[in-house]
């Protein structure tokens, strides 16, 4: 028996392109699925329309309101700023409101929307957004993020610190997903992940990655054009990137912790 088959965890199921597609599929709701804007640019209109319509709550974490607000208004003339921000508002702008422009602030509060103040300066825009998130929506399941890789290093950095310390150290029965300019990644908790790939689609590249950030594992895949069996990784020595879906269904096992990442491949005609 392989060291992952020895791995105390339950098997899990995901299907990361199911919240890019246009319609939710048959059998699945909102009901159960937040969205976080966080202050990243928002790489493209319609790639954000459709998370924010598979999400039912939906909070723009401090200056994640600058972006949304930007995005939405520069496709119109400035004069239907109005007209613009109704289309998809946020439900709540919440964070310590240190980087939410005045501009943005006035207009948003003009349509109603809600601005929650969070003085904490313990925690981060996107702590605080969870905390949230739990609050107002208890029976959350899916957390959809809009956050970006390419700016700074540790802000990357310290992104990828928080999605692992939310879904690892103080919410793992919520799955969190980081929907980047060109990605879209999730952490594989030890045991078996079976990985819905379906290329066809339209909506993801053969691209993955499967790195130990969170420290050495040792993974087995199956469906990637180099499959590996019992094989240890870590951050310094070898690391699996730039992988090949080979399936429409992928299986890692892994004995700790990893980062799962997918190249995303956003097609408007599907």
């Amino acid at each position: 028996m392989s060291l992952v088959d020895e791995v105390q965890g339950a098997s899990v199921e995901l299907r990361p392109t199911q919240y890019l597609e246009s319609k939710r599929p048959s059998g699945t709701s909102a009901s159960k699925t937040a969205l976080i804007v966080l202050n990243s640019p928002i790489p493209d209109l319609e790639y954000f329309r459709r998370l924010y319509n598979h999400a039912y709550f939906r909070v723009c974490a401090d200056g994640g309101a600058n972006r949304l607000h930007d995005m939405l208004v520069n496709r119109l003339p400035d004069a239907r700023w109005a007209e613009a921000l109704r289309s998809m508002p946020p439900d709540v702008i919440h964070g310590d409101l240190d980087s939410l422009n005045e501009i943005v602030q006035q207009r948003y509060e003009q349509l109603g929307i809600e601005i929650s103040w969070d003085p904490d300066q313990y925690s981060t825009d996107f702590g605080k957004a969870v905390k949230l998130v739990l609050k107002r929506l208890p029976e959350v399941k899916e957390v959809l993020i809009t956050g970006s890789l390419s700016g700074r290093v540790d802000q990357g950095i310290g992104l990828l610190h928080e999605l692992y310390r939310e879904h690892k150290l103080q919410h793992s029965g919520i799955r969190f997903w980081l929907f980047s300019e060109a990605s879209v990644s999730t952490l594989l908790a030890a045991g078996t992940t079976s990985i819905h790939t379906p290329l066809a689609g339209g909506l993801i590249k053969r691209n993955v990655g499967i790195l130990p950030l969170y420290g050495p594992a040792k993974i087995s895949t199956k469906g990637l054009e180099w499959d590996v069996s019992d094989w240890p990784t870590k951050m310094g020595d070898q690391v699996s990137t730039s992988n090949h879906i080979m399936a429409d269904c992928i299986t890692i096992s892994t004995d700790h912790d990893v980062l799962f990442t997918i190249e995303t491949s956003f097609n408007r005609s599907d």
